[in-house]
């Protein structure tokens, strides 16, 4: 009994490691082709005077698109990374 519940503990989390990668590619893969991505746990747009700033969390990944006169980039990594200022 102890065994078949350590397997399927395993199995949790292998499938639940495997939906998060395939959420993490498919997000990736869409904004290298200048699309949205899909897996937004939050949106938000940081308007400034030279332009705008989109930003989207998923899960364990952040994604910034910036629309400015001084910088034009999209990054992705870490939800850790830090929004980039223009001076």
């Amino acid at each position: 009994m102890k065994n078949k519940l350590i397997f399927g503990v395993k199995l949790m989390i292998l499938i639940f490691l495997f939906c998060w990668m395939v959420m993490v590619f498919t997000d990736y893969f869409r904004i290298r082709r200048d699309l949205d991505p899909l897996f937004c746990l939050s949106e938000k747009t940081n308007d400034y005077l030279d332009g705008s700033n989109y930003i989207c969390t998923g899960l364990g990944y952040k994604m910034i698109r910036y629309n400015r006169i001084c910088l034009t980039a999209t990054e992705f990594g870490p939800f850790l990374i830090k929004e980039r200022k223009c001076e």
